[in-house]
């Protein structure tokens, strides 16, 4: 008999100029968190494509579907350049077609048709995961244990963002580059990147839906600070945000970014 492939990888797309990109991670949280929660974890397009150890050694070591918005195949190409061929490689465009015109960037405006189109991707990703799992791919050895929820393959030390939620500290594994590749894809503080930050950062940690708000508010100011930093002269060290603290309250949350080894 076969033996039960244990965990498989997804890597949904980073895009936030197209409403299939918003689709595509929606849809993987959905996986994730819904419909094959014990048979899947997620990988961070942004994590993998700064160099992260960890996010790149799962995908070589493990089934590993990427759940592309568009024919750009920007997370395919990525996972195969540094990770090898994927397991299998889905687009969102070609799943749900003219669909597509009606759905929005932001999930504020989302309605009827990106709910569907939500679901359609989600289960053609559940039946990819299905078929994998059907085909009995042997286990590795170091691959992440079973958790509740949205769970990330990461498994070795990246730079962390400190968020302080309604008083508690809260460490998010990678924010400085989940940040850095934000920014490298031009999304402004206070262009609405406030949904984008949460969208992004939500696939890859766990978020109580009474809690979005504060994140959402967190987030924003930790990025506004960050890019602030970012542009000035010298300001390089705000890639890992060693040297920086930020105490951004706005009655919500305070946050702070810091560099491996930093608390």
């Amino acid at each position: 008999m076969a033996e039960t492939v244990s965990k498989i990888g997804i890597i949904a797309c980073s895009g936030e100029e197209i409403a299939e990109g918003t689709v595509s991670r929606l849809a993987t949280r959905r996986v994730l968190e819904g419909l094959r929660p014990q048979q899947t974890v997620t990988l961070c397009l942004p994590l993998f494509l700064a160099g992260e150890a960890g996010e790149r050694r799962f995908a070589q070591e493990h089934p590993t579907i990427t759940v592309d918005g568009c024919s750009k195949l920007c997370a395919k190409r990525a996972a195969e350049q540094y990770s090898g061929q994927v397991a299998a490689s889905l687009v969102v465009s070609d799943i749900v077609g003219d669909l597509a015109k009606k759905c929005h960037r932001s999930t504020r405006d989302a309605g009827e048709a990106d709910q569907q189109a939500v679901w359609l991707v989600a289960e053609r990703i559940a039946e990819e995961v299905d078929a994998l799992t059907a085909s009995g791919a042997r286990r590795e050895p170091g691959e992440a244990p079973a958790a509740a929820g949205a769970c990330c393959a990461c498994g070795s030390p990246s730079p962390e963002g400190k968020l302080e939620i309604n008083g508690r500290p809260v460490a998010v594994n990678g924010l400085p580059l989940i940040f850095e590749h934000l920014r490298a894809k031009r999304l402004q503080p206070g262009d609405s990147c406030e949904d984008m930050l949460l969208e992004t950062v939500r696939i890859y940690h766990a978020i109580a839906p009474e809690e979005q708000a504060d994140y959402r508010q967190a987030l924003a100011d930790a990025y506004r600070e960050y890019c602030r930093l970012r542009s000035q002269p010298h300001g390089e060290g705000a890639r890992n945000g060693v040297e920086s603290a930020i105490a951004k309250g706005a009655g919500r949350g305070k946050t702070r970014l810091a560099g491996p080894g930093k608390s």
